[in-house]
């Protein structure tokens, strides 16, 4: 097959890479090990995955792996993915493309399809001239490539919904958490005086009313049915890049891609609305209460969740069936900025 800078490549080399691949237990740490290994087996300029991400301006391409020789480097911010017509076209016919260069380099791009038939990320290569034994060697890679990721997002799905689980919850925050250190701000730190002003991500929890008297009532079956059509509903209000998850129980987590204040509020409203107007079968009506809080840069999961919790126990404790903002509460007057001592009495 080849030498690649003084390495020789034999199956069990590649077998070798598979197994190493194959170790990681996380998307991210799967991306990294499948780049970092094309990139010491073949003669490659440049190796990359990117996602595509929806957003409320186009498709744009983050770059979430990366290696490269010197002279070639991949973006460092996220780009419009017109900007690049073969990705482009990649994602449009989900079929591979390839285009030599004037230097005689090899730029090759493979699609990596879902199991619903979306292009979910793209694998980008850079051969130099007279590399064409490493092809095959690549499409290989991005099969397997595709078919573990297939497995690691089942391993991140909840059984009964099919949304994220509570186990994939950090790693998501945590990439949000990054995400907006780079998005202009306008707060002081101090949540008091905030006018929430401009566009941020933003965690709601959503808990289910009364579903205690649900399973009593009309056994589990008809329980697991209402968790089944609510998380059909949550898919059907949220946007495609919003993160949707299940926590366990009744309780659920949303993680909204940068929006305003009130946009926020107007989506998790509008989906209380949508949830007590509909006939869940057997069971009739059932209603939400819903606590968000704004994610900044600096905040820790435990911090966001927590004050997420205590907007969604406020809602709770006055009345259920109703949306509120941590932010909005302390504002008012009606919540404490300083975190309520422990062993305080839940109303769930």
């Amino acid at each position: 097959m080849g030498e690649s800078l003084g390495v020789e490549i034999t199956p069990e080399s590649v077998l070798s890479s598979v197994v190493r691949i194959t170790e990681q237990r996380s998307q991210q740490h799967l991306e990294d090990c499948l780049v970092s290994t094309l990139f010491g087996l073949g003669t490659l300029l440049f190796c990359a995955i990117c996602r595509p991400t929806p957003t409320a301006n186009g498709i744009f391409l983050d770059y979430v792996a990366s290696q490269c020789r010197d002279g070639f480097e991949a973006p460092t911010e996220m780009v419009e993915i017109g900007t690049d017509p073969m990705l482009l076209e990649c994602m449009a016919t989900a079929t591979e493309r390839a285009a030599a260069l004037p230097d005689g380099s090899l730029r090759r791009v493979h699609p990596i399809i879902d199991d619903r038939g979306t292009v979910c990320a793209f694998l980008v290569t850079l051969h130099p001239p007279a590399a064409a034994e490493q092809l095959g060697l690549i499409g290989g890679f991005a099969a397997i490539y595709r078919n573990y990721l297939a497995i690691l997002r089942d391993a991140a799905r909840d059984t009964l919904t099919g949304l994220k689980n509570r186990k994939t919850f950090d790693e998501n925050f945590s990439r949000i958490v990054a995400a907006s250190r780079h998005m202009k701000v306008s707060f002081n730190g101090n949540r008091r005086a905030s006018h929430l002003e401009g566009e941020h991500h933003w965690l709601g929890i959503i808990d289910i009313d009364h579903f205690k008297r649900v399973n009593d009532t009309f056994g589990h079956v008809f329980g697991d049915e209402v968790l089944l059509l609510l998380s059909a509903l949550m898919r059907k209000a949220f946007r495609s890049e919003d993160l949707l998850f299940r926590f366990g129980g009744e309780e659920f987590v949303v993680l909204l891609a940068p929006t305003t204040f009130q946009n926020a509020l107007q989506v998790f409203e509008r989906f209380r609305v949508i949830v007590s107007g509909f006939a869940f079968p057997q069971v009739g009506q059932v209603t939400v209460s819903v606590g968000f809080v704004r994610i900044q840069s600096d905040d820790l999961p435990s911090v966001v969740m927590g004050n997420a919790d205590r907007a969604l126990y406020f809602a709770k404790e006055h009345g259920r069936n109703q949306v509120h903002s941590f932010e909005q509460l302390v504002g008012e007057g009606r919540l404490s900025d300083e975190a309520p001592d422990e062993g305080e009495a839940e109303l769930f």
